[in-house]
């Protein structure tokens, strides 16, 4: 009874905040911000009521020189979310130099590995670290008796939209990602034998030109556990009928019941897109879109959706003025909007009926032709990357 006792105390000695509900997650930035910098964002997060934080987790930050690995700025992250009621979702994403099929002189991301295989041990580290069994959390059995927060990784993203070519610069190729998620795929299990593998949130151009399908014909199926995708539109309806549409996809390959994660989705204030809209539309669409995909979740088998992004960047692409934050850290209607839809709760007072934003869009920045629906710009700078790689990139 005393030794019961004592295991007991040491399981409360370090409690957890509230979690959150992990079918909802947001997107944040940088996991190199320093520690109060990231924390006041982690507490702002997680007061949305949102379980899940998306990041991509840069494979060149943490194995350093071949099969040598800095946890630091991982373990700060993975930490100060648990100690939030956080669970991370990591994107493993950029190959090191050394791995790295980018030419020589070149600055820019999104190069795969010459050897898919290289990411096996990346993988099995990650997992082995901070999975269910992780040594990163201390327990003497999982979750018993843990030296901090107990919040293990569970879910792993390999690779971001790897059908587009600013995040595959080989040229998109679905049988080069199926090697490398099967690599991935193979050191996350061994790391942690009940490790949830996602597939790279593919862009809206894999549903319209054959890449997922071509996945499928490749054997991708047998190294994924769910299917991810990023169903931007102009409205709510757009949105699901993009999930729809990969479900069909799927069905046709007698996949009908793969789950899926929606791990970007979300609306733009600014940008050179067709369908930018004003703030209080921004807010309207995202907690109409959040409350509709989670009325669906059974129906569209969705495990989780992930808000993209937490703030605003200075830029003139769509996606940096998708944040629930302007640049300068105030908030916009759409975080508002986002906690009462989390909550289950009716949108704000005083926001636009989500129909009729349609006709509030705004007109492009520039004179140039719109950018396609299913393409984001070709500049890692300009797709969602963390402060410290768009630096590099330039």
């Amino acid at each position: 009874m005393a030794l019961a006792g004592a295991v007991l105390g040491l399981a409360c000695a370090t409690p957890a905040a509230q979690a959150g509900d992990p079918f909802f997650g947001t997107f944040t930035t940088d996991f190199s911000d320093p520690q109060p910098v990231l924390d006041q964002a982690l507490a702002a997060q997680a007061a949305t009521g949102a379980g899940t934080l998306r990041e991509h987790v840069h494979w060149d930050r943490v194995e350093r020189a071949p099969g040598r690995f800095d946890w630091a700025e991982l373990d700060q992250l993975v930490g100060r979310a648990a100690d939030h009621g956080l669970t991370v979702l990591p994107v493993l994403i950029t190959t090191p130099s050394f791995y790295s099929t980018r030419p020589a002189g070149v600055t820019t991301d999104g190069w795969p590995p010459r050897d898919p295989g290289s990411i096996s041990r990346f993988a099995y580290e990650v997992a082995h670290r901070y999975g269910r069994l992780g040594s990163f959390w201390g327990c003497v059995l999982p979750g018993l008796a843990c030296k901090r927060p107990y919040r293990p990784i569970r879910a792993w993203q390999v690779w971001n939209e790897p059908d587009y070519p600013a995040w595959w610069r080989t040229g998109p190729d679905p049988a080069a990602y199926t090697r490398l998620l099967r690599q991935a795929s193979l050191g996350l299990r061994l790391g942690d034998p009940l490790a949830e593998v996602v597939l790279g949130g593919v862009s809206l151009g894999a549903l319209a030109n054959g890449y997922l399908d071509r996945l499928y014909a490749n054997g991708a199926r047998l190294w994924f556990d769910t299917l991810a995708l990023h169903p931007y539109a102009a409205d709510v309806p757009g949105i699901v009928a993009h999930v729809q549409r990969a479900r069909q996809i799927a069905a046709a390959r007698g996949d009908r019941s793969v789950p899926v994660r929606v791990t970007e989705y979300g609306f733009a204030t600014g940008g050179v897109r067709e369908w930018v809209t004003d703030e209080a539309c921004q807010a309207s669409l995202l907690h109409a879109a959040t409350r509709e995909l989670s009325a669906r979740r059974a129906e569209l088998r969705l495990r989780g959706v992930v808000q993209f992004q937490w703030q605003d960047r200075v830029g003139a692409s769509w996606p940096h003025f998708m944040g629930l934050l302007r640049p300068d850290g105030t908030a916009k209607p759409a975080l508002g909007a986002f906690r009462e839809a989390v909550a289950g709760r009716a949108a704000p007072a005083g926001l636009p009926a989500p129909e009729s934003c349609a006709n509030r869009r705004k007109a492009p920045v520039s004179a140039a032709p719109p950018e396609s629906a299913t393409s984001p710009p070709d500049d890692p700078a300009e797709v969602g990357l963390p402060r410290a790689t768009v630096r590099r990139a330039r």
